[in-house]
């Protein structure tokens, strides 16, 4: 299992700030209340003690049920690899990494070094680099299965997720019956539904539409309480467009559309392992869309995990993301900003690894740059050990003035645990680097990416999973095949066009 480093180093909010915007959602929820079109939901709401308007289809939501829901969500609960080795503890600020999110509609090639449309085989790629990567510990999506029929990405998408990786997985579903695929294939690809209950390795990534609102869309969280499954929970409030512009306005927001999710899950099943995920995206006014890489939504995000951990929840945002369309210093200064924050806030879950242009593209090349920011991050972590042993007060009185640590066993003893050695950015000298034709990092990270696709993939399949997903994949095709309408036909027995 990975036992994540802690964060939590950074507090923007004050003690009195987080009781203020926690009151602030309380009636925001009691006296505004959020509309939902999902008559399952609504039912739900309904039973569990929520003031339910059948006509206008408005859901409040009394504190106290807010309050018994925060109770009885998990503080902790381990996040599933269907390889025991990749197993997350989640819990506060514990701080885990992942590529991409949900399936963006470009994908950069890195052989052509062009922007397409993506495909399945960009989906396995990505998750191949992924799975190889050390400091991805969790997987979405950094592409689409575009070349697929349509009703049908997801599917292909999770196949080819759940096939080429066995970290964890957080991924979306349509709709109720996709999330119950999710789950099917997710129990085919574990050895079986047992198995899948007892370690589930897959975490359901959904939705409401800000400002306010519940869908059908959110009803596959029915399906992963069920299972036992977690659920990931997340609203997406815009500051200046679905919420309001002021940071403290869009906590509020935010933190009362999340609540929600945490009510639903816990009155679907309590103890449903629930992460809270408030994302903070920006409009940015000048162009009128969507930044990954606001400097306010990196402030944000820092509150928001300062509020999950006020409920003692695990927490998701972005921030690996970047608004840059090629990798570039301005890609990697808006991934550093994004890295570092939320690991000093103690962000639980960080997404977007290799997400560029806002959430447009998914980049292999700045996945792998990012595992390197992450591992840098990560040494921040673990901090400064203070004891008689690195302290080395009789080593500098033995090596005394003018002396020189080079030849010290106490160096060649501790070097290796105290100093970063990155893998992928250069520090060798301008003479070195021009004699080796120095190339730029992109470069090098292409290279990376090449050499990990080149090489046979680390994940070897037991049969009986291969087949598993096989019969999954082809009885799922097969239904949506036959659902599909039929040709109308004319005399003469030909189609009519």
């Amino acid at each position: 299992m990975k036992v994540g480093l802690q964060g939590g180093l950074l507090s923007v909010l004050s003690d009195g700030d987080l009781e203020r915007i926690h009151d602030s959602s309380l009636r925001i929820l009691e006296e505004c209340g959020v509309r939902c079109d999902s008559g399952a939901i609504l039912r739900i709401f309904q039973r569990g003690g929520a003031r339910v308007d059948a006509d206008t289809r408005m859901v409040r939501i009394p504190r106290d049920l807010v309050q018994w829901a925060i109770a009885s969500a998990p503080r902790s609960f381990v996040f599933c690899g269907r390889d025991p080795a990749f197993d997350l503890l989640l819990e506060q600020r514990r701080v885990y990494y992942g590529l991409g999110g949900s399936a963006v509609p470009y994908f950069w090639d890195s052989d052509r070094q062009v922007l397409r449309p993506p495909v399945e085989a960009d989906v396995v790629a990505a998750t191949r680099v992924g799975h190889t990567l050390a400091n991805v510990d969790f997987i979405m999506s950094l592409a689409a299965a575009g070349d697929c029929p349509p009703e049908l990405h997801y599917l292909y998408e999770y196949n080819a997720i759940l096939r080429h990786t066995t970290k964890p997985v957080i991924y979306s579903a349509p709709s109720r019956e996709f999330a119950a695929i999710f789950l099917e294939m997710a129990a085919a690809a574990s050895g079986g539904e047992g198995e899948l209950r007892r370690r589930p390795s897959v975490m359901l990534f959904t939705q409401p539409v800000s400002p306010l609102q519940m869908a059908d869309y959110n009803e596959g969280m029915i399906e992963f309480a069920a299972c036992g499954a977690p659920v990931l929970y997340s609203p997406g409030v815009m500051m200046g467009a679905t919420g309001p512009a002021t940071l403290a306005g869009a906590l509020a927001q935010g933190n009362a559309e999340n609540l929600v999710g945490v009510v639903l899950s816990q009155l679907l099943k309590p103890g449903t392992p629930i992460v809270y995920g408030p994302h903070t995206p920006v409009m940015d006014m000048s162009t009128l869309r969507c930044s990954y890489a606001g400097t306010e939504q990196a402030l944000a995000r820092a509150g928001m995990a300062q509020l999950a951990r006020f409920y003692g929840l695990p927490s998701f945002n972005t921030g690996a993301g970047c608004d840059s369309k090629v990798v570039d210093a301005q890609a990697a200064a808006e991934a550093s900003m994004g890295i570092f924050l939320n690991t000093l806030a103690g962000l639980t879950l960080t997404q977007t690894m290799g997400t560029m242009a806002g959430g447009t593209f998914g980049s292999l090349e700045m996945l792998v740059i990012c595992d390197e920011i992450v591992a840098m991050a990560k040494r921040i972590l673990r901090g400064i050990e203070v004891s008689d042993e690195t302290l080395a007060v009789d080593v500098i009185k033995e090596v005394g003035p003018g002396g020189h640590f080079l030849e010290s066993e106490h160096t060649l003893r501790t070097f290796r645990q105290e100093f970063f050695f990155p893998q992928l950015f250069d520090r060798r000298s301008i003479a070195d680097w021009q004699t080796r034709r120095g190339v730029p990092v992109d470069v090098v990270a292409r290279a990376r990416v090449r050499q990990i696709l080149s090489e046979p993939a680390l994940l070897a399949r037991p049969a009986s999973v291969e087949r598993a997903l096989d019969e999954c994949m082809m009885s799922h095709v097969l239904r949506r095949q036959e659902a599909l309408p039929k040709p109308e036909v004319i005399d003469g027995g030909h189609p009519k066009q």
